[in-house]
């Protein structure tokens, strides 16, 4: 497993990942305190933050 991408929110309570597995498949992983949840699509991601009132446009590559 190797974390490819990563976006945040501006104060870094809220982590998006994106993991690959060997050379094939591919998930994100959502990260908040010590909450992680695995094996998430893009649809599923966006709907968790959406519940938790932030939107996936407010993330940023916290490397920029």
């Amino acid at each position: 497993m190797k974390v490819i991408g990563t976006m945040q929110t501006a104060d870094g309570a809220w982590r998006v990942e994106v993991v690959r597995h060997g050379s094939g498949s591919r998930w994100y992983r959502l990260v908040h305190g010590d909450n992680t949840i695995d094996y998430l699509t893009i649809t599923r991601v966006t709907e968790l933050l959406t519940q938790a009132g932030i939107d996936l446009g407010d993330l940023s590559d916290p490397a920029a």
